[in-house]
């Protein structure tokens, strides 16, 4: 498989990708601060309340299957039981998005999460209002069986898709979504039972792992010390926020934060920062976040809403460095916040 460098790159899993947060309304007119640390709405409908049963139940290890495309799973639990998934959807501008949702736990959880991804008539019509697509095309049945670790997944009747790049999204979000169980690792992609090239000339997955999304600058030659930073910016609208990859010599919250202010040229995203705006100091304190930067900063002010994104922005990319409850933006070390955020 030759992954489109724009989009995404093979990594190894972290918890972190799995709790990426996606905002359904626009923040443009954000209110106070605090709202920043509310729990994020499921964008998509739940039958059952949050937070009842992880994925790492043991009783949920699937079994072999004799027919390889067959479900082997097999688990155990209470009426009324249910998860929450990170399903992997596509952004109207082509990026793939974590999308954090609770679901019944119902034996074959796993492929349960996957036709959840499937563009059916009420899948597409409640995703369409969130500018969000489901990547498997109505009418393809998903065969999928799971065993030591390696989960294949057969499309079948599957309708050709209309070119390279819709494929390759197709795969991310199967592979991502899948990742996320425990008992899985690795992914191999059948279509039709076959393993050959897609009439737009992917290669399907063998044994893949989970892949970094959204990946940015994947043209560029990256050594073996280089470090993988997921850095996040809303949309043109801001509805939404999009994990992007990017690949820096160094990592840690000073040089992410720093690399967030350079912007992006991804199309159909936006950088939050003023132009020429350094970031001079970033440090997590008793849960309180400080950034300090330059005085090209204040020009933000001159952009109704921009303040807020630029705050959600730096939270979202900021946390897996470490806990925060709050975010202070200073200016050469005086504290700072335009008039109307």
């Amino acid at each position: 498989m030759k992954p489109n460098a724009n989009i995404f790159r093979r990594t190894k899993r972290t918890a972190a990708l799995l709790l990426a947060v996606f905002f359904a309304a626009s923040l443009c007119g954000c209110g106070a601060p605090k709202s920043l640390f509310e729990e994020t709405p499921s964008p998509l409908p739940a039958t059952a309340a949050p937070g009842e049963n992880p994925f790492a139940d043991p009783s949920g290890r699937p079994a072999g299957s004799e027919y390889p495309f067959e479900t082997g799973e097999t688990a155990t639990a209470e009426p009324g039981q249910s998860v929450r998934a990170t399903l992997y959807y596509v952004t109207d501008e082509g990026y793939i998005l974590p999308v954090s949702t609770v679901i019944p736990w119902e034996t074959g959880i796993a492929k349960a999460c996957l036709s959840r991804l499937i563009a059916t008539a009420g899948n597409s019509n409640e995703l369409k209002k969130l500018g969000l697509n489901a990547p498997i095309p109505a009418g393809t049945v998903i065969q999928l069986s799971i065993e030591d670790g390696e989960a294949r997944v057969n499309l079948q009747n599957m309708p050709a898709l209309a070119d390279y790049r819709e494929e390759q999204n197709l795969f991310v979000s199967v592979i991502n979504t899948l990742t996320q169980f425990p008992s899985i690792d690795t992914v191999s992609v059948f279509i039709n039972g076959s393993a050959a090239r897609t009439v737009n000339g992917s290669e399907l997955p063998c044994g893949a792992g989970a892949y970094a999304l959204n990946v940015e600058n994947g043209d560029v030659a990256v050594s073996g010390s280089a470090k993988a930073v997921t850095l996040y910016f809303p949309n043109s609208s801001g509805s939404q926020f999009i994990p992007v990859t990017r690949y820096l010599s160094s990592d840690g919250l000073y040089r992410a934060i720093s690399a967030l202010a350079e912007g992006t040229e991804l199309p159909g995203l936006r950088g939050c920062f003023p132009e020429n705006t350094l970031v001079l100091g970033a440090a997590i304190e008793g849960g309180v976040l400080t950034v300090n930067l330059s005085k090209d900063f204040e020009k933000i002010a001159e952009t109704p809403g921009l303040y807020s994104l630029a705050m959600h922005t730096v939270l979202l990319t900021a946390r897996p460095y470490g806990s925060i409850d709050e975010i202070r933006f200073t200016v050469n070390g005086v504290p700072y916040a335009p008039d109307d955020n």
